[in-house]
């Protein structure tokens, strides 16, 4: 390998006993170090030997190309690639390995890191690069640790452990705020046990999975019933329940036979639209003529 290719020397992991670098991250400009500094720690954190270096895809595409090819021969299992604006380093990067590659898009520029987030996500078949959010380089670190994790049963309890600790910190979090709002005499905390009213992630009060809100005017949203099945639904204010046969929904607050889908608002046409076999009803404006579209498709 060239020496201009040769990154900063791996981090020393006491718990792998040795400083055989497994992830490998470059950046575009020493610009994004700020950022890249979370993905160090998070590495860190887990007991991951990393390297890192400065490489440009377009200034110095002649040394990321050898980076990329070396990088496997070396020990590295994942890339992580970060840059900004016409964000092409991690494509590049992708192209000269079979190593799995993390892009992250980097915030700035005209507009505001969407360039760089497509020009990271849109990537052509056949040279994937796993994208993730603006500035996400925590989560770029967290996801090739998962990556690694697959073969190595260690990192998998160091990164169940990374969980439970960001858990306990969203405990402590909401603990802190329970007790301002103890002071405050129109705050009403939730009740019973936060850890039971929030069992896994989901409070359970939840409204049914299949409950629409309403609104007046506008009807419900709901799955298609088979020909000859009776609704099930009332109707909700000014639209209509559904209920059975395939075709158009007609307008008012009655239920004429008809596929379930969404309904229109009160006065307005029934426009039927879709395949056939499929119950799917969109309503036209106020005083226009029905109108069906869609074609026929064999089933």
């Amino acid at each position: 390998m060239a020496a201009e290719a040769t990154p900063n020397p791996p981090t020393q992991d006491a718990e792998s006993g040795g400083c055989i670098p497994r992830v490998g991250i470059l950046m575009g400009s020493d610009s994004d170090l700020p950022i890249l500094r979370q993905a160090f720690e998070v590495l860190n954190d887990l007991g991951i030997p990393f390297e890192a270096t400065v490489a440009s895809a377009h200034r110095t595409p002649e040394r990321v190309a050898r980076y990329a090819a070396s990088a496997a021969d070396r020990g590295l299992e994942v890339l992580i690639a970060a840059a900004g604006s016409a964000a092409h380093l991690a494509g590049v990067v992708a192209a000269h390995t079979l190593l799995p590659v993390i892009g992250v898009p980097l915030q700035g520029g005209a507009a505001g890191g969407l360039d760089a987030l497509l020009a990271t996500a849109q990537m052509p078949r056949g040279v994937p690069v796993a994208t993730v959010a603006l500035d996400g380089a925590a989560n770029a670190a967290l996801l090739a640790a998962r990556i690694l994790a697959l073969k190595d049963p260690g990192l998998r309890e160091r990164l169940a452990a990374y969980r439970r600790r960001m858990q306990a910190r969203v405990a402590e979090a909401d603990r802190r705020l329970q007790a301002e709002l103890a002071q405050i005499p129109a705050a009403v905390t939730p009740p019973g046990d936060p850890a039971a009213w929030q069992a896994d992630g989901v409070p359970t009060a939840a409204p049914p999975a299949d409950a629409a809100p309403t609104a007046a005017g506008i009807g419900t949203v709901q799955a298609a019933h088979p020909a000859g099945a009776a609704a099930d639904r009332p109707a909700s204010p000014g639209g209509v329940a559904g209920s059975s046969a395939a075709g158009a929904r007609g307008p008012g607050r009655g239920a004429a036979p008809g596929a379930a889908g969404a309904t229109g608002r009160q006065g307005e046409a029934p426009v039927a639209s879709g395949r056939a076999g499929e119950a799917a009803v969109a309503t036209g404006q106020e005083g226009e003529a029905p109108a069906a579209t869609g074609r026929a498709v064999a089933p």
